[in-house]
């Protein structure tokens, strides 16, 4: 079963934030007409994993509520980090995603390679009535992950489906209303 880490920006204030190239899901830059429901599937799903890439498939669930519990609708969310190999590219792994109605986004990625220590994803969520957080997704199971720190990690899955073995997990971030 998947754990849900739950990060706020008062959890995380700490963190740095980069600027990021954003990329818009192939889905988002189709010349078809899309319905609005799946308009909305596309800008919040973004696939950076490609056939060949080096390391293993990560399925990633994710939602941002506010600090009551609600979904946070149309929240975007900026997401970076480096191949499965541990390699930062200008050009990939990186997306922009904005939540669903119920607050949800995928990312289809690749389990990070270390990088300087930790296995990590970078992550920004904004939205125009909240606070920005800035955070990063940490991996319960990584060598270079400190005691202390294993609590803010998400647990990740290995599961089979058709297209072989992938790691699943979920995250959800937490936004302050200003």
């Amino acid at each position: 079963m998947s754990m849900i880490i739950r990060l706020s920006s008062t959890l995380a204030s700490g963190l740095c934030a980069l600027l990021v190239f954003a990329h818009q899901p192939a889905a988002a830059q189709s010349p078809q007409p899309q319905t609005q429901e799946a308009r909305a599937d596309s800008m919040a799903a973004a696939r950076l994993w490609q056939e060949g890439d080096p390391g293993q498939r990560l399925h990633l669930r994710g939602r941002v509520t506010s600090t009551a519990g609600t979904p946070v609708s149309g929240a975007g969310v900026i997401l970076w980090q480096a191949d499965g190999a541990g390699h930062y590219h200008e050009q990939r792994y990186r997306a922009q995603v904005f939540t669903r109605d119920n607050g949800e986004f995928r990312l289809t990625t690749a389990v990070p390679g270390q990088y300087y220590g930790l296995k990590h994803i970078h992550v920004m969520v904004s939205h125009p009535d909240y606070h920005t957080l800035s955070t990063q997704i940490l991996f319960r199971g990584d060598p270079a992950l400190m005691p202390e720190d294993e609590k803010l990690a998400i647990l990740l899955e290995e599961v089979g489906n058709e297209q072989g073995k992938v790691m699943v997990g979920s995250v959800e971030f937490v936004l302050e209303p200003f």
